[in-house]
């Protein structure tokens, strides 16, 4: 007849020791990996940009205005920002902000050029596909102007 070795139990001891153990292990292990992850906030000077916010509420109100307002538009080859005449014929200055949420490093700015009638052209091959947001920031006759566009480039 064989006899079995006697089985050895752990004591509550050591097994307050094992799980203090084990949970230092899983907290370090998670503090490590999110010290390790990027942290992209959707502007560098939001705080700056928060400040201004009243500006820019003033500026969206006045375009609320305005009986004829751009308009941006995306044909799958050019995203075309096109300008009324009405407001071509003045002087009429401003930037183009082409926002990607998902990625700041795709971000760009675009110095406001109309042609004669009034359109500027952005060619789809700087964009990689996906949600984009337009934003036109914008000043005639001495008043500031803001509008923006979502657009999905497929």
């Amino acid at each position: 007849m064989k006899i079995s070795p006697p089985i050895r139990r752990v004591s509550w001891g050591t097994g307050i020791v094992i799980t203090f153990i084990v949970f230092m292990v899983i907290t370090l292990s998670t503090v490590v990996y999110l010290m390790n992850q990027d942290v992209d906030l959707v502007s560098d000077n939001y705080y700056e940009r928060g400040i201004k916010y009243q500006q820019q509420i003033d500026k969206l109100e006045r375009t609320s205005l305005l009986e004829e307002k751009p308009s941006i538009s995306y044909d799958g080859d050019v995203v075309a920002i096109a300008f009324p005449s009405n407001l071509v014929k003045r002087e009429l200055t401003g930037e183009i902000y082409c926002y990607r949420p998902s990625s700041p490093s795709l971000d760009f700015k675009v110095i406001m050029q109309l042609d004669e009638d009034g359109k500027q052209i952005i060619p789809v091959e700087k964009l990689e596909k996906g949600y984009w947001r337009f934003m036109l920031d914008w000043k005639f006759d001495g008043k500031d102007y803001f509008n923006e566009e979502v657009i999905f480039i497929n």
